[in-house]
């Protein structure tokens, strides 16, 4: 079945421009995708493209000024309760301990975290976090910063969610051991899951298309298909199909103009 014909997620021309002091300025034009039930697609472009700011209309956080971004039929017009956002920085309470951090999504409903501590734990136990819950985000590295934040987002099962760049400030080791991390809790169940990044590598390690993103004012170009299979592990990236996918996308960019040499 086709994404369009069984679409969780539709963008309609769904574009973005902002007004300033010295004229609009468009971030993001026309663009249309839809997305399935399930389904990884990165957003892969430039720094400064807009894929923050699509992302960020997806989420609800950001109105668009031209078409529409609908979820489940009903067009977005403000945050939607079945989504999870990790983003670049990990935003985490320094006075919170791990756990703390991991459960404030209900505190924040008003709920009692309480019966959510077991979850909580196990999911720290799967990112190799087990012996923190009581550290202070201070006390950690980047990396476990992040894994805490991704934790977060993930303890409240959402439908949807959405990454924007969150392995973008790691370490090269760190961030593809977060890629396989994520990867891993994602094969808990079917979850839609929308990537931003500017690493072709990761875009084609984690996703199941990549949509090609101009500079700005951004388009979605193209949509990739990414046929590799799942589970996928650090081997797959020493495929000659991984490396052809990685090659095809950079070209793609050169012919756009975005790489150079």
């Amino acid at each position: 079945m086709s994404p369009e014909a069984s679409a969780l997620i539709d963008l309609r021309d769904a574009g973005k421009t902002y007004a300033t002091r010295t004229g609009d300025v468009v971030a993001v034009e026309k663009a249309t995708l839809s997305i399935a039930n399930g389904e990884t697609v990165a957003l892969l472009g430039p720094s400064g493209c807009g894929k923050s700011t699509l992302l960020m209309m997806i989420a609800g956080l950001v109105a668009p000024t031209s078409g529409a971004v609908v979820i489940r039929g009903a067009p977005v017009t403000g945050p939607h309760n079945s989504l999870g956002v990790v983003f670049q920085r990990d935003l985490l309470l320094d006075w919170k301990s791990v756990l703390g951090n991991v459960l404030l999504p209900f505190e924040l409903r008003g709920e009692d975290p309480r019966p959510h501590e077991a979850e909580a734990r196990a999911l720290l136990e799967r990112v190799g976090l087990a012996k923190f819950e009581t550290k202070r985000p201070f006390e950690l590295s980047g990396g476990m910063r992040q894994r805490v934040a991704i934790c977060r987002a993930w303890i409240q099962n959402p439908d949807i969610l959405l990454l924007d760049e969150p392995f973008a400030a790691l370490d090269a080791f760190t961030r593809e051991q977060m890629q396989l991390d994520v990867a891993r809790l994602s094969l808990d169940r079917p979850r839609t899951t929308i990537l931003v990044t500017h690493e072709i590598s990761e875009a084609v390690f984690m996703a199941d298309r990549v949509a090609v993103m101009t500079a700005r004012p951004s388009q979605i170009r193209e949509i990739i298909h990414i046929d590799l299979p799942r589970p996928r592990n650090v081997a797959i990236r020493e495929s000659g199909a991984f490396g052809a996918y990685v090659t095809g996308i950079h070209s793609r960019f050169s012919s756009l103009g975005v790489l150079h040499g």
